[in-house]
């Protein structure tokens, strides 16, 4: 039998009992420490930063007033510490080693506002939908609704995969963009709540799987060649960078595009609001994605910049030319019951495809667009065709 190794109650009290602050409490010595007596960091103390007031507004008390308030602009590097922006700190405080610690790894001009409406915006998948208005439609239409209903719940799996890896990366200098990714999560898991619901509630069900497994998917090893490889794997700067080319700005962008159709194409009224609703989330993630790929490369130093550049259009190249998100215009469980719902029925599946090669123009239009304001024009790089091969 394995030796019993834990320490007993009385063990552990007495450990703690040792400790100086606790000692000194004990002796009813309540004289607060360093935190209360220290000066403000302007005034060589330890401290952090000291003297702001800002006034809410109608709004409330939002990162918008807070930041035009504070005589401090947003530090260009972060410092290592747990503590929020402007913190003080002991000189034996634990400095922790965020990779993602500058701001033009992380930022985006428009970070704080995007935040602000996240958190106002927020609703609920049970009660603020009009289930009630879920109207019974013909059989081969729902199950057209729920084959892409079901493509766009596995979809969301992606995001709230693999965003927190990047969140604890980030210094908490910069809280805005932890705590506007962290809205990003919850949007997300909200859209698969809606999705989930919607596949079961009309008298249908999950469709077949759309190989969810491949879309937006990023191999450094298999898409890049070695000298950006390496550039990549020793940056964490350029691999978010990539990341948010990859799923928020391409891939998200995409999906966005779907949602906007499928407002459109909604044959009842609550399809026609959950997909408003849905689009006004995923608008705000692709806004981060295209606008933090602007900042860092204008922000970048300039030898970054050159490197960062060469791989977002390299990367591009290989999502244009079919091997991740673009993939998605050409996948027939995707695409085919997307055409179905624009038809109306099979009877008038001819006009449906018209709207499709609409949609292809319109999608690709729109990504062109995207990349011009992100500061990576591909007018003339570009591997789309700007009109639907079919």
């Amino acid at each position: 039998m394995m030796a019993h190794t834990l320490m007993t109650a009385k063990e552990s009290a007495e450990r703690i009992a040792k400790l100086p602050q606790v000692k000194r409490w004990r002796e009813k010595n309540y004289e607060p420490g360093s935190w209360f007596t220290s000066k403000p960091a302007e005034e060589g103390g330890t401290w952090g930063s000291w003297g702001h007031r800002f006034a809410p507004t109608k709004r409330g008390m939002s990162f918008v007033e807070m930041n035009r308030a504070d005589p401090h602009p947003v530090p260009e590097e972060g410092t290592g510490l747990t503590v929020d922006r402007e913190g003080g700190a002991e000189p034996s405080a634990a400095r922790y080693d965020y990779p993602l610690n500058k701001k033009y790894q992380v930022w985006s001009s428009n970070v704080v506002g995007l935040y602000e409406e996240a958190v106002s915006r927020q609703w609920s998948a049970t009660s603020d939908l009009p289930w009630d208005q879920l109207e019974p439609m013909p059989e081969e239409l729902e199950r057209a609704v729920c084959q892409f209903v079901c493509f766009l719940h596995a979809v969301e799996f992606i995001p709230t995969d693999t965003l927190p890896y990047y969140m604890t990366r980030i210094d908490p200098a910069f809280p805005e963009v932890r705590l506007f990714l962290s809205s990003q999560c919850a949007d997300e898991a909200r859209h698969m709540e809606v999705f989930n619901k919607r596949m079961f509630a009309n008298g249908g069900g999950p469709g077949v799987e759309p190989m969810a497994a491949a879309i937006l998917e990023f191999t450094q090893e298999s898409s890049l060649p070695r000298e950006l490889q390496i550039n990549v794997t020793s940056d964490i700067g350029l691999e978010f960078l990539a990341y948010c080319y990859q799923v928020q700005m391409m891939g998200e962008a995409l999906v966005l595009d779907f949602f906007r159709f499928g407002e459109f194409l909604g044959r009842n009224p609550f399809d026609k609001e959950m997909f408003r609703r849905i689009m006004q989330d995923e608008a705000r993630h692709v806004s981060f994605g295209t606008m933090h790929m602007k900042y860092h490369l204008e922000n970048a130093p300039k030898d970054e910049r050159e490197r960062a550049l060469e791989m977002v259009h390299f990367i591009a190249s290989i999502s244009e030319a079919g091997g991740s998100g673009f993939s998605l215009l050409i996948n027939p469980s995707i695409i085919e019951p997307f055409a179905l719902l624009a038809a109306g029925s099979m009877g008038n599946i001819e006009r449906g495809w018209d709207k499709v090669r609409e949609f292809w123009a319109h999608t690709v239009q729109a990504y062109l667009n995207r990349c011009e304001l992100a500061g990576f024009p591909r007018w003339d790089k570009c591997l789309l065709p700007r009109e639907a091969p079919f």
